[in-house]
């Protein structure tokens, strides 16, 4: 009977201290985040948890002054059994027995099972450690007052708030840390997410449209030829400059154009441009996506003209540009499904040299720096001249070759990744 009460009382210490330890590790371990998430849809379970990750210095000290109280006992409880039953030889057995089975029950097996079911446990002890720490706060709080004034001896000080690691990066690390491979559909979330958080930090020099590729129209144009340009334009806004294609005077819409065409009965000696158009909106080069973004929102606008330091056009930049920078590529009847990418079988990439880096960057997972908007711009800033045909460059670990160019610009390259390259 004795023997019998003795192993049920080592195995229940046992079982306590091990519920104890898992119970340190669900509370610590456990995402806040998806504790917000519960606990705003009415889980009071969840806001136990939270407030108890909000004072991880009191709950933590609970936690552990329970637990190597137990820890404590377990040793007591068998040297007071061996020393009264047992010989010193298998009393010295049975207390190396006790301590390998403690570290493994009481230490390791529980942490491994709290990291395993981190969220239903954190959930399950939430409201049962809450109680307890009520209850031994007058405890715990002599104990923390020795340790702050332990710290302070020291030059440390436990009051201080600790600094808080940036939103932005925190939460690159979460979208980082959740598993997407072989899953395209959270892959795409995945990107999507870190797009959004992107967007404070990009250029609208980045995404906007080149002038070179930006359809204007002189505003000097007989309007019948301006509606024939109009009908086969896939543009919902144009541009209209005046003596010289860099001097936009206003912004026609292809909409209003053909509504006031058909209030005049098609009668195009009727249409007033001047009436029609509005006023160009300019921003500089260096505005962030992301202010951009709200700019277009309070401004009810969707299309704005980027400029340089010294008022010189160079491109457009729109509401879809943006949005592009978050879903990617939207493509509608009137596009064109031709990228720029190819992607060769023994793994290198055709690309035009107007690709932009960023987008070869989302698409295949590299960090080709962007330093500039495009992988021509790119490569040319690197190298510091305009290459010629067939030279190659190693750049940022990646193998470039020049297959097209023409006058000053790169037109074609071929880029070998660094695991095909080498």
């Amino acid at each position: 009977m004795v023997y019998a009460l003795f192993i049920l009382t080592i195995i229940s210490l046992i079982a306590l201290a091990g519920f104890i330890s898992s119970t340190e590790t669900a509370v610590m371990s456990v995402s806040r985040a998806y504790l917000y998430h519960i606990a705003k849809n009415g889980d009071e379970r969840a806001k136990k948890v939270i407030s108890l990750q909000k004072n991880m210095s009191t709950s933590l000290s609970t936690i552990l002054v329970l637990n190597q109280f137990v820890l404590y006992l377990i040793p007591i409880v068998g040297t007071l059994f061996a020393v009264k039953y047992l010989s010193t030889a298998i009393g010295t057995i049975l207390q190396t027995a006790i301590a390998f089975l403690s570290v493994i029950y009481a230490e390791i097996f529980p942490k491994m099972l709290a990291i395993r079911f981190t969220i239903p446990f954190a959930l399950f002890v939430g409201p049962i450690v809450s109680k307890i720490v009520t209850l031994l706060k007058p405890v715990t709080a002599v104990l923390e007052m020795c340790a702050r004034s332990t710290l302070k001896l020291i030059g440390v000080n436990a009051e201080a708030e600790s600094t808080p690691e940036p939103l932005d990066e925190e939460l690159r690390g979460a979208i980082e840390m959740h598993p997407s491979e072989g899953d395209k559909e959270e892959s795409q979330k995945k990107s999507m997410l870190k797009g959004i958080l992107d967007l404070e930090n990009i250029s609208v020099n980045h995404t906007m449209v080149h002038r070179k590729n930006l359809k204007t129209i002189s505003i000097s144009l007989p309007i019948d030829k301006m509606a024939e340009e109009l009908a086969y334009c896939p543009f919902s806004r144009i541009p209209l400059w005046k003596n010289n294609p860099e001097n936009i005077v206003g912004i026609l819409k292809t909409k209003a154009f053909f509504s006031a065409l058909q209030l005049a009965n098609g009668n195009l000696e009727k249409i007033k441009i001047n009436q029609l158009m509005s006023i160009p909106w300019f921003i500089p080069e260096t505005t962030h996506l992301l202010d951009q973004l709200q700019n277009f929102k309070e401004k009810r606008e969707h299309f704005a003209l980027v400029v340089n330091e010294y008022g010189d056009l160079l491109g457009c930049i729109t509401l879809e540009d943006i949005l592009e920078e978050i879903v990617g590529e939207i493509v509608d009847e009137y596009d064109t499904l031709t990228s720029g990418i190819k992607v060769q079988t023994d793994g290198t990439v055709i690309v035009e040299g107007s690709t932009p880096v960023r987008d070869l960057n989302r698409q295949f997972d590299w960090n080709i720096p962007e330093e500039a908007a495009t992988i021509g711009g790119y490569i040319m800033h690197e190298v510091r001249k305009i290459p010629d045909i067939g030279q190659i460059y190693i750049l940022s670990g990646f193998k470039m070759e020049i297959l097209k160019r023409q006058r000053n610009q790169i037109n074609l390259v071929k880029i070998i990744p660094p695991l095909v390259a080498f």
